[in-house]
């Protein structure tokens, strides 16, 4: 496992060290991982405030939330906060190389390790998308994805990479291994190689 699929790991975070969370912060935390596991309908305040160590059943989450929907709505706006985030320090340690073979090789790495951060809040997405319009808009947002209105080449040559990454992704999930034995490293290689393009080789994709 590479150091960028350690660090995009999607699993309950850790504790980390450092200034002490407040409740209001262990509750976001909780209802996080809650709703990416069961979804908005399955996901009950009872088990939030059991997950945080209040009272259970006993409302204590209100006085801190008025509803579930306006928890929800923050714990997504303060996950995509802390994905922007990390997603700022791994751009900015992101190495800069002379050949754009190797450059462009380095921005797909990256790019998938952005896509394997953001794996709960597009599971999220797709399940409660209706119910949180702003949602789709801050995540594209957040991973930083223009929708042109009038797409160029480049811009065509770009969606099918980001389309390859996130299936290289999903499909890899499912089966619980590289996607049909294919390796990562190999994956990138050969994705950069299928998308060189004379028109694109002044873009940097995922690099804005």
């Amino acid at each position: 496992m590479t150091t960028n699929e350690r660090s995009a790991s999607h699993g309950p975070r850790p504790v980390s060290a450092g200034p002490r969370r407040t409740t209001r912060d262990r509750i976001l935390d909780a209802a996080m991982d809650l709703f990416a596991e069961v979804g908005f309908s399955g996901a009950t305040i009872s088990e939030v405030e059991r997950r945080v160590g209040l009272a259970a059943g006993t409302g204590s989450l209100y006085r801190h939330f008025p509803s579930k929907e306006a928890l929800l709505k923050a714990a997504v706006e303060r996950e995509v906060t802390r994905l922007r985030d990390e997603m700022a320090v791994g751009r900015a340690a992101l190495p800069r190389s002379a050949d754009p073979a190797e450059h462009r090789l380095r921005l797909y790495e990256q790019l998938l390790a952005d896509i394997r951060r953001f794996d709960r809040l597009f599971r999220l997405m797709l399940n409660e998308g209706e119910r949180i319009p702003e949602l789709r808009e801050a995540i594209w947002a957040a991973l930083r994805r223009p929708v042109p209105t009038d797409p160029r080449e480049e811009d065509v040559v770009d969606a099918i990479a980001v389309t390859a990454l996130g299936g290289y992704h999903l499909f890899s999930t499912m089966q619980g291994r590289p996607f049909n034995g294919v390796a990562q490293d190999q994956f990138l290689r050969t994705l950069v190689d299928l998308t060189r393009a004379s028109a694109w080789e002044g873009a940097s994709p995922a690099a804005d």
